[in-house]
C-alpha cells in the first residue's frame, strides 16, 4: 500500500515539475488520451515516470536536430524505454512538431491512422509524454510491461 501511494506522489510531482519546466502538462495529455479511449470502452492508461523520461529525452533530441524521427543516438523507442528501466512487452510512439498545445497535438495524432491506433491500443497500460518548447516537439510513449 505504501509503495502505491509513494509511486502516485512521485508521478504527481514529476508531472508538476514537467509542466513548470516545459509548459505542457502530462496529466492533461493523459486526460485527453483517456477521453478518446473511453469513447470505445477501453481501459484508462496511467502515467509512468520512466516513459515520461524516455519521451522527454526524445522530444528534446528532436528539438536539438530540428526534425521528426523515431530513432536517435540511443536507438529506437524500444531501446530508449528499456534504457529507463521499463521492461516492455509492447510499445508505441507518437511524435509531432509545431502544435501549440496538447489539444492540437492530440488532434493531429487522432487524424493520423497509425498514431490514432497507438492512442487506442488495447494492449497498452502506461503513457509517457515529452514536450520541447524549442519548436514545439511532442512525444507520446505507450507501453505495457512484461
Amino acid at each position: 500500500m505504501f509503495s502505491i501511494k509513494y509511486s502516485a506522489i512521485v508521478l504527481f510531482i514529476t508531472a508538476i515539475l514537467f509542466n513548470i519546466a516545459n509548459g505542457a502538462d502530462p496529466n492533461y495529455m493523459l486526460q485527453l488520451v483517456n477521453n478518446e479511449r473511453k469513447k470505445i470502452n477501453l481501459p484508462a492508461l496511467t502515467l509512468d515516470s520512466r516513459l515520461i523520461k524516455a519521451a522527454q529525452n526524445h522530444a528534446d533530441y528532436m528539438a536539438s536536430i530540428k526534425t521528426l524521427t523515431h530513432d536517435d543516438k540511443s536507438g529506437n523507442v524500444g531501446d530508449r524505454i528499456k534504457a529507463q528501466g521499463y521492461n516492455w512487452s509492447v510499445y508505441g510512439e507518437n511524435i509531432a512538431a509545431g502544435q501549440q498545445n496538447e489539444v492540437e497535438a492530440m488532434k493531429s495524432w487522432m487524424n493520423s491512422p497509425p498514431y490514432k491506433q497507438n492512442i487506442l491500443g488495447e494492449r497498452f497500460k502506461h503513457l509517457g509524454v515529452g514536450y520541447s518548447s524549442n519548436g514545439n516537439y511532442w512525444t507520446q510513449n505507450f507501453a505495457a510491461p512484461i
